[in-house]
């Protein structure tokens, strides 16, 4: 068997993703549920691939077997609702799943039928002679297919980005800037994805040569295997990634604390902000925090919503910015920099420290320090 670039780019690809996946399941905590998930997912991609080496080198998979011929195919079906159901996993938070999401893998189970039916259950001449007239490419029943798979993960994708969308001042509760990230990189996947597909169409459908077909094809794996390098990075830099330290959030009425509490929670929590100022780690989630204080996560929740009238997220970045605000003031003396006093208030990213500082003061950090400076001028004058 002669392997060309592609085929070895795709090899690696495969082997790649087979180690993100051990990496994936070695991590699960309690978050098994989401990393299975992301696991099935990229494992689609794979599955695929591969696929395409069965059929491309079909002379020499028949004499291992040709019922692995095809079957990759149908997974295309999957790579939507999989990634829709994890952003409902992450987003939601403890949502159950049931029968009813088994629908949205209908597509798949009715591909796998037909490409059962039309080869894996004919005799071995048969499926040469298929292979030899360009099966599965040339049946028109796989054309149907793929313009339908290409459509389906179109609306997939688009699905998953209004969940993202819809979903995202609700999580808010839970965690602080760490959300932020997770938001982030669910967008990028969802955007990567809605590119390639748009790559694969136009590789599929649209005749520039056959060099053109070949660099879509080396810059569509290179993808994949870029985002598998990816996960693992992320989940090295930030194990909190792959790990679910989110409370069950019980409903405050069957757990409604009494004034006296709520008056002695808030105190404490107070006090242990100014004291210990957790808030400067750009991680910290509402777990995080109930553990300093050593009260029930469900506790904090019902503390913050109904005594400061803040989510955490709001209450968490109110003294962030009231540490970025003495900084600032700092800093028109001794030069410190925004970027670096954004770091150091327990913000990871430049954009949301300018929408958070402007919410709060109603000014940039720019024209705040620049307001400070003249102020300080005036002063020593």
């Amino acid at each position: 068997m002669k392997l060309g670039f592609l085929d070895i780019l795709k090899v690696f690809t495969i082997f790649q993703i087979f180690l993100v996946v051990i990496f994936l399941l070695r991590n699960t905590n309690r978050r098994s549920k989401t990393n299975l998930l992301l696991s099935i997912l990229i494992l689609t991609k794979a599955f695929v691939i591969l696929d395409g080496l069965f059929i491309r080198h079909w002379v020499e998979t028949v004499k291992i077997t040709p019922n692995l011929i095809g079957l990759g195919m149908g997974f295309g079906f999957l790579t939507g609702p999989l990634f829709y159901l994890l952003i409902i996993e992450i987003t939601r938070r403890k949502t159950s799943f049931n029968y009813k999401h088994l629908l949205h893998f209908i597509p798949f189970v009715l591909f796998l039928g037909f490409i059962l039916s039309q080869f894996q259950f004919q005799d071995y001449a048969t499926k040469i002679f298929l292979l030899e007239n360009r099966f599965p490419y040339a049946a028109n029943w796989v054309k149907l297919a793929d313009i339908s798979m290409y459509f389906h993960f179109a609306i997939y994708a688009i699905l998953s980005l209004v969940e993202l969308s819809r979903s995202r001042e609700n999580i808010y509760e839970e965690f602080s800037q760490s959300i932020e990230r997770n938001i982030f990189y669910l967008k990028f996947i969802a955007y990567d994805y809605l590119i390639v597909w748009g790559l694969n169409t136009l590789e599929w459908y649209v005749s520039y040569g056959q060099f053109f077909s070949y660099t879509l094809r080396v810059i569509t794996t290179l993808n994949i295997f870029v985002i598998a390098n990816t996960i693992v990075y992320q989940g090295l830099k930030f194990p909190k990634l792959f790990k679910d330290d989110s409370p069950e959030k019980p409903k405050y009425e069957k757990n409604a604390l009494t004034d006296s509490e709520k008056d002695e929670y808030i105190k404490k929590l107070k006090e242990y902000m100014d004291a210990h100022k957790p808030y400067l780690s750009p991680t910290l989630s509402l777990s995080d925090l109930a553990n300093g204080l050593g009260m029930p996560p469900f506790a904090l929740s019902q503390v913050l919503n109904l005594k400061a009238g803040q989510n955490f997220y709001e209450f968490i970045n109110t003294y962030r910015i009231e540490e970025s605000k003495r900084l600032l003031t700092q800093s028109s003396q001794n030069s410190k920099t925004i970027l670096e006093i954004l770091y150091q208030c327990g913000f990871n990213s430049k954009s949301v420290f300018n929408s958070a500082f402007k919410k709060y003061t109603g000014m940039t950090p720019s024209d705040f320090k620049k307001a400070t400076s003249y102020q300080l001028q005036q002063e020593t004058i």
